[in-house]
C-alpha cells in the first residue's frame, strides 16, 4: 500500500512525500528507520483512477517520443559503461604497487544500510582501513542496530566531510567479502550524505539524523531480544515471536535474534513435524 507522510525539515518547513508499506504502522516505523525521519502524520495515499478516452497519438509525436527513448537509452549506456553508475558491467579500475605486488582498484557500488554476514574481526579492523576520517565515522553506522564504537580522536571538519565527498572509496581484488560490503554500504551512506547537504543540510545534521536512527534500530532490538526471553517459558508462543521478530528486524535490516538454547529442541521437532 502506498501512504502519504508529512515531516518538518531541520529549517521549519512542511513537506509531504509518499512511501510503500504493508500497513500504516509498517510505514511510520519505515520512514523513522529507514529515512531517519520523525514524521507528523501518516495517511493512506489517495489514489484516484480517472477515466480518460483513448486519443489518437499523431505519427510525428510518436515518432519524436520514439526517437527520445533511443536518446535517453543510449546516454544511460554511456554512462554506465564509462563507469559512472558504479552499477555497469565495466566499473572504472586502476592498477598501484603495493609492498605485496600490483593489486587492482575498482570502484565500489553502494548498498543500503544492513547487517553485514561473516567475521566479526574483519569488520571492526576494516572500520579502520579507510582513507578519510569521514569516511571512518560514516562505517561505525553502516550496520542498523549495532552499538556505535566511541570515534577516537577529533570529530571530522567540514572540509574532511567534503574531500570525503569528492574521492570514491575503491574495493582491491584481496578485499575479503565483508569488507567490500562494507566499503559498499559507506558509499551509499556518502550519496545519502550528498544529498542531505543537497537539500538545505549540513554533514553534523546528517550525523546527528545518523545517531538518532541507530538508538532507534537498538532500541527495536532489545525490545524484541527482551520480550523473546519473557516468552521463553512457553517454547511455541516464543518460537512463533522469534521468527515473526526476525522477518521484521531483517526487514529493516537490522541482524536478527540469536536462536536461544531453550528453543532448539522446540525448533528440531517442529521442521520434523513440518
Amino acid at each position: 500500500m502506498r501512504f502519504t507522510y508529512t515531516y518538518r525539515s531541520s529549517d521549519g518547513q512542511r513537506h509531504t512525500a509518499e512511501i510503500e508499506a504493508e500497513s500504516r504502522d509498517a510505514a511510520f516505523a519505515k520512514v523513522r528507520s529507514e529515512l531517519g525521519i520523525k514524521p507528523i502524520k501518516v495517511v493512506a495515499a489517495e489514489e484516484p483512477t480517472p477515466q480518460v478516452t483513448p486519443k489518437r497519438v499523431p505519427s510525428r509525436v510518436l515518432l519524436a517520443v520514439v526517437g527520445a527513448v533511443f536518446v535517453a537509452v543510449g546516454v544511460v549506456v554511456w554512462f554506465l559503461v564509462r563507469g559512472g553508475g558504479q552499477s555497469g558491467a565495466h566499473p572504472e579500475t586502476i592498477m598501484v604497487n603495493t609492498p605485496h605486488g600490483p593489486m587492482t582498484l575498482s570502484v565500489a557500488a553502494q548498498l543500503p544500510r544492513q547487517a553485514i554476514p561473516g567475521d566479526r574481526q574483519r569488520i571492526e579492523k576494516a572500520l579502520e582501513s579507510f582513507k578519510h576520517p569521514a569516511e571512518r565515522l560514516l562505517a561505525r553506522f553502516a550496520e542498523p542496530g549495532r552499538a556505535v564504537a566511541a570515534l577516537e580522536g577529533a570529530k571530522p571538519t567540514q572540509a574532511e566531510f567534503a574531500a570525503c565527498l569528492r574521492e570514491p572509496i575503491r574495493i582491491a581484488s584481496t578485499d575479503f567479502t565483508e569488507v567490500v560490503d562494507l566499503k559498499r554500504i559507506v558509499t551509499g551512506m556518502k550519496r545519502e550524505m550528498a544529498a542531505y547537504i543537497a537539500g538545505g543540510g549540513t554533514a553534523d545534521q546528517y550525523i546527528s539524523e545518523l545517531e538518532k536512527r541507530q538508538r532507534l534500530e537498538i532500541s527495536y532490538r532489545e525490545n524484541a531480544e527482551r520480550r523473546l526471553g519473557e516468552l521463553l517459558k512457553k517454547p511455541k508462543d516464543a518460537y512463533a515471536y522469534w521468527l515473526k521478530a526476525n522477518a521484521q528486524l531483517q526487514a529493516m535490516g537490522i541482524y536478527p535474534l540469536t536462536l536461544p538454547d531453550a528453543l532448539r529442541s522446540y525448533q528440531m521437532s517442529f521442521d520434523i513435524d513440518e
